[in-house]
C-alpha cells in the first residue's frame, strides 16, 4: 500500500510556536503510513535574530523540505504559442503551472498557520482546495483583521485548539467551513523539574513571549505592580525575543516605576532549562479564549512550575479550566499570584493538577491518531 503523502506549509523554521507544532506532529506521525514533506515559504538565514532551529531536525527525522523560491519558477510563453496568442487569441499558459503542478503530488496539505494561506492560495487548483487543512495558530483576539484576507463565502477546513462555542465566535465572520478540534500537543522528554516550592523574599516571575505588539504585555506590568506593591523585593523576569523600547515595552515599565524590578532577558535557546535553572517561581503566560496561548505554557507544566494565565477575551459560555486559572482583571490576578507566591504548599498542588492534565490530554503520543485520522479520511473522501 503506497504511502499518504503529506504537505506542510509553514513561514520558516525559527523557534516559535507554529515551528515547534509542525517538528512535534513531524517525529510523532507514523512514517510507515504517512510520507512529510515540508515547503517554507522563506528562505534560510531570512530572520537576522533567529537561527533556524527546526530545519536541522526535520532533516534528522529524513523529511524533505522545499522552498517557494525553488518551486514557483515562472513559465514564460515559448514563441510559438506567443505567436498563436497574437493570431488566433489562444491563451497562454498559467505561468504559475510549475507551483499548481507542485500540489498536485499531495494528498493533504496542512498549512501551518492561518496567515500563510493567503501566500499560497492563488496557486492552488479547484480540485487541490478540497485537500487543504488550515491550523489556527493564534486568534481574533490577538488580531481583529486575522482573516481578512481570507474569501468568507468559500468553504474551509480549520483545525484548532478551540472548542465549538471559541470556535464559532473565532470564525463568526465565514459562512461555512469545517472544524477539527486538535489540541497543540509535544512530546513528553523533559529532565529539568522544579523541586522546591518556598517563601521568599525576592520570588521571580517570569513570561516567556516575543515581544510584539500581537502579545501584549500591558495587562502583566500592571498586575505585577499590584504585586510589588504587596512584595517589594519581587522580580519580573522577561524572556523573548524583540527590542522593549521599540515594542513600547519598556515605556510602560518606566511609566508605572518598575523599572528597578523588571529584567529583560532576551531569547532562550531552552526554555524549560531556563525555568527550571533560575529557579522561576511562578510563571505569567497569555490565554486566549480561556486557553493556554501555546506550547510554551505545555513545556512549563512539564517543568512543573506554577502559571497563570491573563486571558485575552472569551467567546460566550466559555469555562475556564480548575487547572489553567484565567483572569482578566488586575487585582484578582495579582492577588491569585501573591497567594502562590506565599503558599508554596498550594503552588505544589496546582503544578501536580497541571503536569498530570497536560499528559492526558496534550501528550503527543496519545493524540497524534487525531490528525493522522484526519489525513485517512481525506484520501478516502468519506465524512469526517
Amino acid at each position: 500500500m503506497s504511502k499518504i503523502k503529506i504537505l506542510f506549509i509553514v513561514s520558516e523554521f525559527y523557534q516559535a510556536g507554529t515551528q515547534r507544532f509542525t517538528y512535534e506532529i513531524d517525529r510523532a506521525i507514523n512514517k510507515k503510513l504517512f510520507e512529510v514533506e515540508i515547503l517554507s515559504l522563506l528562505p534560510l538565514n531570512k530572520n537576522i535574530h533567529f537561527k533556524d532551529h527546526y530545519f536541522p531536525l526535520h532533516q534528522e527525522l529524513g523529511t524533505k523540505i522545499s522552498f517557494l523560491s525553488d518551486v514557483n519558477v515562472l513559465l514564460k510563453p515559448m514563441l510559438f504559442q506567443r505567436i498563436k496568442r497574437k493570431l488566433f487569441s489562444a491563451s497562454l499558459p498559467n505561468e504559475n503551472r510549475q507551483m499548481r503542478d507542485f500540489f498536485d503530488q499531495f494528498d493533504c496539505i496542512s498549512v501551518m498557520g492561518e496567515y500563510n494561506f493567503k501566500e499560497i492560495e492563488r496557486y492552488l487548483k479547484v480540485e487541490n482546495r478540497k485537500k487543504v487543512f488550515i491550523h489556527i495558530q493564534n486568534s481574533r483576539f490577538q488580531k481583529l483583521d486575522l482573516y481578512s484576507s481570507f474569501d468568507k463565502n468559500e468553504k474551509y477546513h480549520f483545525v484548532s485548539g478551540f472548542d465549538n462555542n471559541q470556535i464559532k465566535w473565532e470564525l463568526a465572520e465565514f459562512k461555512d467551513y469545517t472544524h477539527t478540534h486538535y489540541n497543540l500537543s509535544l512530546k513528553f522528554e523533559n529532565s529539568f523539574i522544579k523541586s522546591e516550592y518556598k517563601v521568599s523574599e525576592n520570588p521571580k516571575i517570569g513570561i516567556f513571549t516575543r515581544l510584539t505588539y500581537t502579545k501584549p504585555l500591558t495587562p502583566f506590568l500592571e498586575t505585577f505592580k499590584i504585586v510589588q506593591s504587596k512584595i517589594p523585593g519581587v522580580e519580573l523576569h522577561l524572556f523573548g525575543a524583540g527590542d522593549p523600547e521599540k515594542e513600547g515595552v519598556l515605556e510602560c515599565v518606566q511609566n508605572l516605576n518598575l523599572i528597578s524590578h523588571v529584567v529583560f532577558r532576551g531569547h532562550q535557546e531552552n526554555l524549560i532549562k531556563t525555568a527550571v535553572m533560575d529557579d522561576l517561581d511562578l510563571v505569567w503566560l497569555h490565554g486566549y479564549h480561556g486557553l493556554p496561548g501555546g506550547l510554551a505554557g505545555f513545556d512549563i507544566a512539564t517543568a512543573k512550575i506554577p502559571q497563570l494565565f491573563w486571558n485575552f477575551g472569551a467567546a460566550p459560555n466559555t469555562l475556564y479550566h480548575t487547572f489553567f486559572p484565567m483572569f482578566e482583571g488586575f487585582e484578582d490576578f495579582g492577588n491569585q499570584s501573591i497567594f502562590y507566591l506565599n503558599n508554596p504548599s498550594e503552588a505544589q498542588k496546582l503544578v501536580n493538577f497541571q503536569f498530570e492534565y497536560i499528559n492526558e490530554n496534550y501528550n503527543i503520543k496519545n493524540t497524534i491518531h487525531i490528525i493522522e485520522r484526519l489525513y485517512e479520511v481525506l484520501v478516502k473522501n468519506s465524512p469526517i
